[in-house]
């Protein structure tokens, strides 16, 4: 396949090597790869379950799992039992996360500016909106390929 063609090899260079700037400006944190999970906890100001986090961010409940894990070993978040159902609970946001996010999304912003600097404001804001609308089109695939398989195995 013609690698100027596919944008699945594009994306996942860009991915590659966005994380890699990233986790090495951000490495003295130590809370390698689970950024944006803690920036949507201390968004949310812990009003956040696991499960909700998982769905916002399309991943796994194993995988998110075990991101808080890594942020509750390293002091960032703890969970909280939830009063209104003890089978749930919420991410509280400890003192030590808040200049972390702080951290984090100067980060963030420079790497985009690094990343977007030949584009001007509305191409940037064209491009991020494009590449939101083929990742939902993806899930949608997702979900439909998901449906089809239960269908073909009942």
């Amino acid at each position: 396949m013609n690698k100027e063609r596919s944008l699945g090899f594009w994306c996942s260079r860009i991915g590659q090597q966005y994380l890699t700037l990233l986790s090495e400006r951000l490495k003295h944190l130590g809370i390698d790869r689970s950024y944006f999970t803690l920036v949507l906890i201390v968004e949310a100001e812990g009003h956040v379950s696991q499960q909700e986090l998982a769905d916002a961010l399309h991943m796994d409940k194993v995988a998110m799992a075990r991101s808080i894990d890594h942020l509750c070993e390293r002091g960032f978040v703890e969970r909280v039992a939830c009063p209104d159902d003890r089978r749930k609970h919420h991410l509280k946001v400890l003192p030590k996360a808040i200049p972390a996010v702080k951290e984090i999304k100067a980060a963030y912003a420079a790497l985009d500016r690094m990343a977007l600097k030949e584009l001007n404001s509305s191409e940037r804001g064209q491009m991020i909106r494009s590449l939101s609308d083929a990742l939902d089109s993806l899930h949608g695939a997702s979900s439909t390929m998901d449906k089809t398989k239960k269908l073909r195995t009942t």
